[in-house]
Order: structure tokens, then C-alpha cells, then sequence
């Protein structure tokens, strides 16, 4: 019998299994995926996650393959009005490095993915595994995949993202939250002197939220937002350009220019959703990480930050406590206060971006260039700091 599982080979799952590692446990990831892909484009790892990989060992490597936004002479990740002013003060990346030892580090996720992947054996990994049944005794847990196969372990963790199959067998039917925005994504080939100061920033227009940094590579990470119903695709490629330029219509050229570019097979198209609070992350010796537990928002720039905290903390409650359940207890303990503090304030922010009149958003706008650059220190200080 295995003594750990985890189910889901994305950033959550692989930190985990890397904490493990370093603490001389055991452990095997199953992931569905026939091919193991990164989902997504880009990442902000933020200096939370940033500490956690430094004790890892793999912050510099993350560096390396990455890009520390001050190298190219910018001192601030802000917001700007479609007129590229100052609506909401950023980031100051000189105090973020003094006051938490690391500053933001942008990087893709493909690449983030592999400098896991390397700190891993590769015999623990399995893939085409996607899990549809479980049982759990009094010792152990018995896993159901879809290929016929069964695995017994004596604990299993679901870090296996927003639709969590491992979620919906402990806690199914669980209510998914869709925000009224769909988001549009994008790794484009662009020389990053093209795009002036700021070297990243978010933009807030009438109908679009666009934001843009460099990953590295000559690689530029560009995301949109915007209210659409729920569900709705893009007919083409080449229809979702043309709607995306259409709303960038007030958007500074950069925004533009960065559309047209991208290629075809470049351009993703996700609904934006979070995941309703749970009560409890883990049922009997059955434990969620991650959005399984407590998928969020993107607004924070989150998501996989928070994953790589869930990781930290469940290596260290599974080494420290015989019993999974403890382990799980005391994991959630620890970290499901700021987890669902980041999930409600996320979905404020979303909340606030996509006003849908011009009155409001204008006063807005002029509301927020009223609030003090101290008030914002003191949120990120909260996301930033880690408390164990």
C-alpha cells in the first residue's frame, strides 16, 4: 500500500510531492492527462511563494527562467485608466524586496512546470490516470481509475483544480460561482523594449481589463477580462482577435498591438469561476489542496500562490502527525482563514473592474485615485507575510 497519493500533476500537486520529498516521505502523483501540459500562459509568483520555493531550493532556478521585473528598470506593477494614468497605486517592487526578502517574479507556466517536474524523481509521476471512484476504510483509501486499474494508499489528497473529481467524491455536487467575466490569455514572441514604461501594468478600459508583463524568453504574458454570458465561445481564432479589438477601442496601441500578434494557437479562453467555501478541505484520509479546495479569482494574481502555500503547510502537518486526519486538520486550520480571504477579496475586486456604465465607472476612478498608497501596502501585507 502506498502511504501518500495525490491526485493532479499542475503547481499544487508538484509542490506538494516536493515537500514530501524533502522530508523522506513516499509518494506517488497520478495525473488525467494523457499528455502533461500546463494550463495556462503566464504567473505572477509573488514573494509568498516566492519564500516558499527559496526554502525548496528553487527560487533561483525560478529566477533563471523567469524574469524579476526590477532587471528591466521598472519599480512598479500598476493600475492605469484607458488613458494609461495612474488609477491605482502598484506594487513598489524596492519595498516588496526589502520588506519580504523577494520581490515578484514573472515566469510561463510551462516553464514553472518543468523546474518542478526536474526536483522530482521521475518514477513518481503517472499519467492518463484520471480518477473516478474511491473508496475509504478504516486504514486506507481505494482508488478507481478510469482505465480499470486501482490503487490502495493509506492517504489521498485532490489537487486536481476548480472541477476537482476528488472534490466531487468526498463533497459532491459543490457549488461552482461563475464571476459574469470570461478571460482571454496569451505567451506572445515580443520584444519587451516595444513596450515602453511600464514594462507590465493592468489597464482598466469602458470594456476591457488588459494586463501585460514579461515572462522571460522574449516571451510577453498578456491576460483580458471582460462580462460575457456564461459559457459563450469564440467562433475563430480570428473572431475573438477581432471582438478583442474591438473592445480594446479606448486601450493604448501596446494593448493592440500585442492582440495582433498572437498567434492562433497562442490564445486561450477561459470563463472565470471560483468555488463557493467549503466547510471542511478533508474528509476522513481524503484531503483537497489548492482550487479544490478553495479555487479562487484570478484578480489577486493568487491562485497558484496560494496552491504553493496549501503545499508547504500539508507537507509539514503530514510529516509532524502520524494520522492523516490530524494532518489535515491542522493543515486547514492554518491556512483556510486567509485562503477565503483571498477568495472574497478577489471577487471584489472582479466586481469592481467591470462596472457595466460610464458613470460608474468614472467615479470609480475618481474614488480610487483618492485611496493612499499605505492602504494598499497593508493588503498585500497580508497576502504576502506567511504565518508558519
Amino acid at each position: 500500500m502506498q502511504a501518500i497519493t495525490i491526485i493532479g500533476g499542475g503547481i499544487g500537486g508538484l509542490c506538494l510531492a516536493i515537500g514530501l520529498q524533502q522530508r523522506q516521505i513516499p509518494v506517488q502523483i497520478y495525473e488525467a492527462a494523457p499528455v502533461l501540459r500546463p494550463v495556462g500562459a503566464g504567473i505572477l509568483l509573488a514573494p509568498n511563494a516566492m519564500n516558499l520555493l527559496e526554502r525548496w531550493g528553487l527560487a533561483e532556478t525560478a529566477r533563471q527562467r523567469g524574469l524579476c521585473l526590477s532587471n528591466l528598470g521598472g519599480s512598479e506593477f500598476g493600475v492605469l485608466d484607458a488613458q494609461g494614468r495612474s488609477l491605482l497605486a502598484g506594487f513598489d517592487l524596492n519595498v516588496m524586496r526589502e520588506r519580504f526578502g523577494q520581490e515578484l517574479v514573472t515566469i510561463s507556466r510551462a516553464a514553472l512546470h518543468q523546474l518542478l517536474l526536474e526536483a522530482l524523481p521521475a518514477d513518481c509521476l503517472h499519467i492518463d490516470k484520471r480518477l473516478v471512484g474511491l473508496q475509504q476504510t478504516a486504514d486506507s483509501v481505494k482508488v478507481q481509475f478510469a482505465d480499470g486499474t486501482t490503487i490502495e494508499t493509506a492517504c489521498l489528497i485532490g489537487a486536481d483544480g476548480l472541477r476537482s473529481a476528488v472534490r466531487e467524491q468526498i463533497f459532491p455536487n459543490q457549488r461552482l460561482r461563475y464571476s459574469g467575466q470570461t478571460s482571454h490569455r496569451a505567451l506572445v514572441e515580443f520584444d519587451y523594449h516595444e513596450l515602453g514604461q511600464p514594462v507590465a501594468a493592468e489597464i482598466w478600459g469602458a470594456q476591457l481589463r488588459f494586463g501585460y508583463t514579461p515572462v522571460g524568453g522574449n516571451l510577453v504574458y498578456w491576460y483580458a477580462t471582460s462580462l460575457a454570458a456564461q459559457g459563450q465561445r469564440d467562433v475563430s481564432p480570428a473572431a475573438a482577435r477581432e471582438l478583442l479589438l474591438t473592445q480594446a477601442h479606448d486601450l493604448p496601441t501596446v494593448v493592440k498591438t500585442l492582440i495582433e500578434r498572437t498567434p492562433d494557437a497562442a490564445l486561450l479562453r477561459t470563463d472565470i469561476s471560483d468555488l463557493a467555501h467549503l466547510k471542511n478541505w478533508y474528509y476522513g484520509r481524503v484531503g483537497l489542496l489548492g482550487d479544490a479546495a478553495h479555487a479562487t479569482t484570478p484578480n489577486l494574481g493568487q491562485g497558484g500562490c496560494q496552491a504553493i502555500e496549501d503545499a508547504w503547510v500539508l507537507a509539514e502537518m503530514l510529516e509532524r502527525y502520524e494520522q492523516s486526519q490530524l494532518a489535515f486538520l491542522h493543515y486547514q486550520r492554518c491556512r483556510i482563514k486567509k485562503a477565503r480571504t483571498i477568495v472574497d477579496t478577489s471577487w471584489r475586486i472582479g466586481s469592481l473592474v467591470h462596472l457595466p456604465y460610464a458613470w460608474q465607472q468614472t467615479w470609480r476612478n475618481r474614488l480610487l485615485r483618492l485611496v493612499p498608497r499605505s492602504f494598499g501596502q497593508r493588503q498585500t501585507n497580508g497576502i504576502y507575510e506567511l504565518n508558519f
